[in-house]
């Protein structure tokens, strides 16, 4: 009767013992993850009070993250326009450089090495309004898969070609309807144009293609320019500083010293630095637009900064463990879990006598 008994009061007790045992063995293995991991629980379940306050910040983070990622691609799209656009203002300051020396009565050399350096721009340009940040073409606008010019040895172009013939057979030495003419070949929607379809409207049409992105909630920013875009088209511009300076090299190109001869020369050379001038201004205008979007960008990117930080403490005070308190809990569940294997171990050799 008495080993009955006894037996029956170990298995109830161990019974009991195991649950306990089980319970802090659980216990312990949670509070070491919060040790180690820092946060109270890998699941929202297992936040309790600071559920609710951590459901509530986790959308908030990914959208700033997704404003964040927007920052950065268009300030890597701006760097390259940047860095694209003050090349191509070299381009232009050359040109102005090179039609100083054409004025007068250049000798055949000279005018020579003026086309051979307005065809060499040419190809720069070409592959500058070609720029990419990634697989995007920043001058492309919204349109950034494809390339703004057709190709980019602009020097071989049907319009290179087209004014060329237009500056070399004019017999009529009227320097301004040379100057006209080959600005309406450039202009926005003319055939043959070296522009991508998209591109080859007006420059208003292409102002409004410019890549715009969001940084805020309800903050769009413009973060580039099309290669096309500018104000509205007069007698002496196509409204866009790109495509006259693109003409004006195209010009340039075409000159041979039988050019110097024709009463044209002199006027067409003047109405070329006047253009050039314009350019250079336009193109310099560009540059200032992209700095001030560069440093929309910069104070943009730094409020994001800030606002991460801020919410990520919110959330940290509703995930991350304290690990003082934790430390302390552990110690305790290891101490009791120690106790209840000795109890357990001594049970083993207890009799009925042992409850008596």
């Amino acid at each position: 009767m008495s080993g009955v008994i006894s037996a029956y009061g170990q298995q109830t007790a161990s019974l009991f013992l195991d649950r306990a045992v089980t319970t802090l063995a659980s216990r312990q293995q949670a509070l070491q993850t919060q040790a180690s991991t820092g946060v109270r629980s890998d699941s929202y379940a297992g936040l309790d009070t600071g559920r609710m306050q951590a459901l509530s910040l986790q959308p908030a983070l990914t959208q700033i993250r997704s404003w964040s990622g927007n920052v950065t691609t268009a300030q890597n799209r701006l760097s390259v326009t940047q860095n694209a656009l003050t090349q191509i203002g070299t381009l232009g300051d050359q040109l102005t450089t090179s039609l100083a020396g054409l004025s007068g009565h250049p000798d055949k050399a000279t005018v020579d090495a003026a086309a051979l350096q307005a065809r060499q721009a040419l190809q720069s340009l070409g592959g500058l309004l070609n720029a990419q940040s990634g697989d995007t073409y920043v001058f492309a606008g919204q349109g950034g898969n494809t390339a703004p010019v057709t190709t980019t040895d602009l020097s071989e172009s049907d319009l290179a070609h087209r004014i060329a013939v237009a500056v070399r057979q004019d017999d009529s030495g009227d320097a301004a309807g040379i100057l006209s003419s080959t600005l309406t070949m450039a202009g926005a929607t003319a055939a043959g144009s070296p522009f991508s379809a998209g591109l080859s409207v007006s420059p208003q049409q292409a102002a409004g293609q410019a890549y715009k992105t969001a940084v805020g909630r309800g903050e769009v920013v413009t973060a580039g320019m099309t290669a096309t875009q500018g104000q509205v088209a007069s007698d002496t511009s196509t409204g866009s500083p790109m495509r006259d300076l693109m003409r004006n090299l195209m010009v340039v190109a075409s000159l041979n010293d039988a050019s110097v001869g024709t009463s044209a020369y002199q006027g067409l050379i003047q109405g070329l630095t006047s253009s050039n001038q314009t350019v250079t201004s336009g193109l310099s205008d560009m540059a200032g637009q992209l700095g001030v979007a560069q440093d929309t960008l910069t104070f943009q990117s730094s409020s994001l900064d800030q606002m991460t930080t801020a919410l990520n403490a919110q959330l940290g005070d509703s995930k991350d463990a304290d690990l003082a308190a934790v430390s302390t809990q552990l110690t305790q569940t290891q101490n009791q879990l120690e106790a209840s294997y000795s109890i357990i171990a001594n049970m083993k050799g207890m009799t009925l006598a042992s409850y008596l």
